[in-house]
């Protein structure tokens, strides 16, 4: 009776929980408000509707399927979300109700009621990548747990039935599209199954109805086969070169007392697999379950330091503890050889320890648990928009959202209709506009072409046919900056692009729009100085009014730090600006950008500088005199001794 009260209980809290299920209400008291969170998760489900092509046409760590993590979405994408996430909470319940019974029944309700906690909490603090990546790490630590208990246990058992493993597969297919992470991390698990179906030389069953769920989910969102490899390529791209993106310093935004308590967890989780694996006399599927949590720690590592997003990394690792504790609790063999029992002593000692040290992260950072009012107030507001969406009953926050966002632009009367694309991210302002049709470049939004490939990508994509015919153009102001990121450095290579091929059409207080030319300019580039130079070095640049200094800055790591980005992150790279009025200006330059290049001098910090690029004027704070880059937080070793350096004169020819 107990158990079957707890069950009751962990379903309704989980069906009605469905976390940030519709298009939410959120606070847009001015431009601000409609930050870069915000810019993609209303441009998801557009992507979705207009059927764009991932990896060709839209390159973001959100797959054709992001539309089950964002908390915006249109009516036309409430019905399937809603099928998606009532499947989700079926299966999970019935695999948390369907745990191994190995030892006694009381272990099995210790089992089930640790996992049901746990879900719980994550339902419930919004951590929507962990609960999409549950039916994979279930499936293959289930998979791993039910192998070794039969290698070891001779008491009566069940295992987790067949068809929930085929359904919860079908369901991390599904998952596996809405973003990369989760796309790698059950790609992996899968992966290792298949290792072990093969050893065993049995049918690979879960991993072939886990690529049959991938094909099926990318061509259900109308995506051609062609573009998922594509796909995975740049978002590989796109995912290494986060952490340079995101730098803010060696320990910021998180202390280095935080910080270490946070790899003394991690440590003690892979200490606690590394148990299992002695444990269970080092068996195959105890060292493929090693091998997977390593991996997933790996992921969480990249993701919570690199990303500066602890909090997300915080729910997997406490997800995959869970499942290792699973694993030791099965006893060894009876003629196991001395010295292994300890053991699981250790391996449940460090399992606690690191419960305790995620406890602590969690404790000082913005681990999003919300009071008992607003869980209240979110059931209620779930249960009620699930009910209306089976009644058919139209929600119309979606398009209350879009009404409200474009208050903060005064879209101008076009003739005919249009196609638009938007600098660097205020997506939202051009989405569901009458007369403008939305047309994005790849990386869409201009903080995540963070790489030289991606940077190219963009640029590229102004040169083609489906270049839009406006773009509305803004250089974000100091306060609303990322990482206080060098201007030039959004979408630095499309700049010479926008200056030959656009032309200033529109401007007011926020916005310039850009309408493309009927006759394409010349662009042309005249070397001027190549230097080899050192951290903290200054470099005087060519003087000129009428100069536009276009410049190539090419900083690496050295050995020992790149080792030290694999395990943790970079540092950040600053550029000091010296100006022709005797003012100093310092900004963030990515790596990658800085190689791929950007406009120098100039500098540009607002839409007005933009604008007198096109008529070559200048003003004495636009010119920069000398430049000075640095790494304050680095330490000796990080970066190679020098960097090279090198400046064009920029020609854009402007005569008609």
């Amino acid at each position: 009776m107990e158990k079957r009260l707890l069950q009751l209980f962990l379903l309704v809290i989980m069906a009605l929980a469905l976390v940030s299920f519709g298009a939410i209400e959120i606070p847009l008291n001015n431009l601000g408000d409609l930050n870069v969170d915000v810019a993609f998760q209303l441009a998801l489900p557009y992507f979705f509707e207009q059927k764009l092509q991932f990896g060709e046409q839209v390159v973001f760590t959100y797959g054709p399927w992001g539309i089950l993590l964002t908390a915006f979405l249109s009516p036309n994408t409430l019905t399937v979300v809603l099928l998606f996430r009532i499947a989700l909470v079926i299966c999970v319940f019935l695999a948390l109700g369907n745990l191994p019974n190995r030892d006694s029944d009381r272990h099995s309700r210790i089992v089930f009621l640790s996992g049901a906690v746990g879900m719980v909490l994550l339902w419930m603090t919004g951590q929507r990548d962990s609960y999409l990546l549950f039916p994979a790490l279930f499936v293959a630590y289930q998979r791993f747990l039910a192998v070794v208990a039969t290698q070891h246990i001779t008491k009566s058992e069940r295992s987790i039935d067949p068809l929930l493993s085929i359904a919860l597969t079908l369901l991390a297919g599904w998952a596996a599209l809405a973003k990369f992470n989760i796309f790698v991390v059950s790609t992996v698990a899968f992966l290792l199954i298949l290792i072990d179906d093969l050893k065993r030389r049995n049918w690979p069953l879960l991993p072939a109805t886990y690529v049959v769920a991938i094909l099926v989910g990318w061509l259900g969102a109308d995506q051609s086969l062609v573009n998922l490899p594509l796909w995975v390529l740049r978002c590989l791209d796109l995912s290494n070169g986060y952490a340079d993106a995101m730098a803010k310093g060696f320990f910021i935004p998180y202390s280095a007392g935080l910080v270490a308590i946070y790899y003394m967890a991690v440590s003690l989780i892979i200490f606690s697999s590394f148990a299992v694996a002695a444990l269970h006399s080092w068996s195959s599927s105890a060292v493929l379950s090693l091998i997977f949590t390593l991996f997933v720690c790996a992921v969480s590592i990249k993701h919570g330091m690199g990303g500066n997003q602890i909090e997300q990394s915080l729910a997997v690792l406490v997800a995959v503890l869970w499942f290792v504790c699973q694993l030791l609790f099965i006893s060894p063999a009876p003629n196991g050889a001395p010295g292994i029992k300890p053991w699981r002593r250790f391996g449940l000692t460090a399992a606690i320890t690191a419960l305790v040290f995620l406890a602590m992260v969690g404790a000082k950072t913005n681990f999003p648990i919300v009071g008992p009012h607003q869980i209240v107030a979110d059931i209620r507001g779930n249960f009620s928009l699930m009910v209306n969406t089976m009644r058919g009953i139209p929600n119309d926050t979606w398009n209350g959202t879009l009404a409200r966002v474009h208050r903060f632009w005064a879209s101008p009367t076009v003739p005919t209709k249009q196609t638009i694309d938007v600098y660097p991210h205020y997506t939202g302002l051009v989405i569901g506009r009458e007369g403008l049709r939305y047309v994005p470049r790849p990386a869409f939004l201009s903080l995540n072409a963070h790489t030289f490939k991606l940077a190219l990508l963009n640029a590229g994509h102004l040169e083609g046919i489906s270049a839009p015919d406006l773009l509305l153009f803004q250089v974000l102001p100091k306060e609303r900056k990322v990482n206080n990121r060098h201007p030039a450095l959004a979408d630095g290579p499309s700049w010479p692009l926008l200056l030959s091929q656009y032309v200033p059409e529109h401007a007011d207080d926020e916005f310039l729009l850009l309408k493309k030319r009927d006759l394409k300019l010349h662009i042309d580039r005249q070397l001027l100085i190549e230097a080899d130079l050192k951290m903290g070095e200054r470099l005087v640049l060519p003087h000129g009014a009428s100069n536009l200094l276009w410049a190539e800055v090419d900083i690496s790591r050295s050995a020992a730090g790149e080792l030290l980005h694999v395990i943790y992150k970079s540092p950040h790279v600053l550029l000091e600006s010296h100006m022709a009025d005797n003012a100093t200006h310092s900004f963030q330059i990515i790596p990658a950008l800085g190689k791929v290049g950007f406009v120098m001098s100039p500098l540009v910090q607002n839409n007005a500088a933009f604008a007198r690029l096109y008529q070559r004027e200048s003003l004495p704070g636009d010119i920069v005199k000398s430049i000075i880059m640095s790494s304050p937080e680095a330490p000796a070793f990080f970066w190679k001794s020098t960097f090279k350096i090198k400046l064009y004169n920029l020609k854009v020819d402007l005569r008609p």
